[in-house]
């Protein structure tokens, strides 16, 4: 079955929250659910860390309540919530710093943090790696989900986008310990996907509104990289397709995005462009004005562990590194660390374990200061 997917350029609306708006109507006959009926729908933005060019937009999130409030609805059954990768913060706490919070209050939309209840424990049949999961017990309990990515480069994924945020349903430190499941960047990738197949099978009702407005590119990605103005906005109903419009916009191959990669071949969602109808900018335009995509990696790593297997697997593996100059001495890093792979003594800078550390990068990610950054292990690899 095709799928339909918009691309709208913001340009030609008079704000982001119209685009939004401009976006969805595009693709709203291929709707298979109806709002009105619902009695719980959940936005579920990236509310990663507390850093603005880190998280979902807040423009967005007025978008899609003035798209639901346009079909009539009343906000009671409208809920937003995710989880933080930070484990000291709640999604409240990093939505009141990016100006998202105060929206929900504006509008009267229902503020859920995903550590505020229980989670529930779900088995994942036909997992590769991640067997079973615990849910946030909102985004079980939810009939419609409204997935509102944001196109990041990601240092282990690749990049980050409508899959990968459907990470954000594991509360708290969980999602770390489960990065523990996928100590490579492909067997991260099965365990993306395993995540997102609980999704797919337990959620259909689904739009997803993907912020290529302003994206975030390099090495020091999702939290901390350099931001990149495109002006497009992306709606649809399936994540797979989507990632694969970004990723074709931003000239990215498949091959370096192993959680897409990996859904498209468990056939989670549709995975060639000839069966995605692509409507509102055509998408070789949305292509020619759109600059390269710089994700982590380059050509000479790929070739290296293609070549010599796990010998260049270990010369090519990255392994973070301290930014003295940028590190507050806070401890963040350790806290956040599922493999106990980070020392910290107070005031003093954290000591990296690299026999323990499986370079999930967690603590780069997470660090509020981008006091951490990935480089690559060289030949000391070897004697690992």
């Amino acid at each position: 079955m095709p799928t339909k997917i918009s691309i709208i350029d913001v340009k030609d609306y008079e704000s982001i929250p119209e685009a939004v708006v401009g976006a969805i109507k595009l693709i709203e006959d291929s709707l298979k659910f109806d709002f009105s009926n619902s009695e719980q729908i959940l936005l579920k933005p990236n509310l990663l860390t507390s850093k603005k060019k880190a998280c979902t937009q807040p423009a967005f999130i007025e978008g899609v309540i003035s798209y639901l409030k346009g079909k009539g609805l009343s906000m009671n059954n409208v809920y937003l919530g995710d989880s933080p990768g930070q484990s000291q913060k709640l999604g409240s706490d990093v939505a009141k710093e990016v100006g998202i919070y105060e929206i929900c209050e504006k509008y009267g939309i229902n503020f859920i943090d995903f550590e505020s209840k229980t989670p529930v424990i779900e088995k994942i049949d036909g997992a590769l790696r991640l067997k079973e999961i615990h849910v946030a017990q909102t985004v079980k309990d939810s009939d419609i989900l409204i997935n509102l990515p944001r196109l990041k480069s990601h240092l282990e994924a690749t990049m980050t986008g409508a899959i990968k945020n459907y990470w954000g349903i594991i509360p708290g430190g969980l999602k770390a310990h489960y990065h523990l499941f996928g100590k490579s960047a492909d067997q991260f990738g099965e365990v993306l996907a395993d995540n997102f197949s609980w999704i797919v099978k337990n959620k259909p009702n689904r739009l997803i509104v993907y912020d290529l407005q302003e994206i975030m590119e390099g090495r020091m990605g999702p939290g901390g990289g350099t931001m990149k103005t495109w002006d497009l906005i992306l709606a649809g109903t399936d994540e797979v397709a989507l990632d694969l419009i970004a990723m074709e916009i931003g000239k990215l191959k498949l091959k370096n995005v192993p959680h897409v990669k990996n859904a498209i071949d468990r056939s989670l969602g549709i995975g060639n462009l000839e069966n995605i109808d692509i409507v509102g900018m055509p998408l070789e335009n949305a292509i020619k004005q759109t600059p390269k995509f710089k994700a982590p990696g380059n050509t000479f790593t790929g070739f290296m562990a293609y070549m010599t297997g796990h010998i260049g697997y270990k010369i090519a593996k990255k392994i973070p590194a301290l930014i003295k100059s940028k590190c507050i001495k806070c401890g963040e890093c350790a806290q956040n660390c599922a493999s106990n792979a980070i020392e910290f003594k107070e005031n003093s800078f954290p000591e990296f374990l690299r026999k323990k550390c499986i370079s999930c990068f967690c603590c780069a990610e997470l660090c509020s200061e981008d006091a951490i950054k990935p480089k690559t292990r060289g030949l000391a690899g070897l004697f690992d």
